[in-house]
């Protein structure tokens, strides 16, 4: 628009130049060169108000960028044990065990992967211990206790106070306890948790926790070890 306004003037210009004008044509040559002029200018502020509105509108949608952009918080999380790499890893907040496996690069042939509940949330600083077949095999038949084992925070063992069914004492209650929860009791693996479940449907539950020992597997060398940390009610 703006070439074509000095193509007009410079073609009037030509055309005074070669053939004159009168003072009337001079007039008329001035009113349209300041109407093309002021036209020019209308045309320049018209561009530069779109050119501020298009930043003013880009600046306020940056600003108002959705929260889904900003990076994922993250944990730290120590995976040893029947793992393939065991190390520490860096995963997104709320992730869970078996995403935790993945990352280390799986479990080992050997792994007991049942003894750990894969869906258990990962809280940041942890340390995931996954043991072997051959050490849960150990702890229901021979009473051999094998510590750290399952998901162990600052204050040693707590996969106990990780599980849906833990009570602000820590105690899980042996009587509502689903098998995933049961195994969050340090030394109770997914056999013997089985094997609780089992006996509260035949029997109807436990009337104190000395019941316990009735269940298949578990005798007084493991009550010891457990009393503490379950409950009936």
């Amino acid at each position: 628009m703006r070439k074509t306004i000095r193509i007009n003037i410079l073609l009037l210009s030509m055309c005074i130049m070669l053939c004159g004008c009168t003072r009337r044509e001079q007039l008329v040559l001035k009113e349209v060169s300041e109407e093309q002029s002021l036209t020019g200018q209308q045309i320049l502020q018209e561009d530069k108000t779109e050119e501020q509105n298009a930043a003013k509108q880009q600046s306020t949608g940056e600003q108002n960028a959705p929260a889904e952009n900003a990076e994922p918080q993250t944990i730290y999380v120590h995976v040893c044990g029947a793992v393939i790499n065991p190390n520490v890893y860096e995963l997104p907040t709320g992730s869970r065990v078996y995403e935790a496996v993945q990352m280390a690069g799986g479990f080992t042939e050997d792994a007991d992967g049942s003894y750990v509940n894969q869906a258990q949330t990962l809280s940041d600083g942890v340390k995931l211990v996954i043991p072997t077949i051959e050490q849960t095999q150990a702890m229901i038949t021979e009473n051999v206790e094998v510590d750290l084992i399952g998901i162990v925070g600052e204050q040693g063992n707590s996969a106990s106070m990780q599980g849906g069914a833990a009570s602000s004492d820590g105690k899980i209650n042996i009587n509502t306890a689903t098998e995933a929860e049961l195994c969050n009791i340090p030394g109770i693996g997914a056999t013997r948790a089985a094997a609780i479940v089992a006996y509260r449907q035949e029997k109807g539950g436990f009337s104190a926790i000395e019941d316990i020992m009735n269940v298949s597997g578990i005798k007084e060398g493991t009550y010891e070890k457990i009393k503490d940390s379950i409950k009936v009610n």
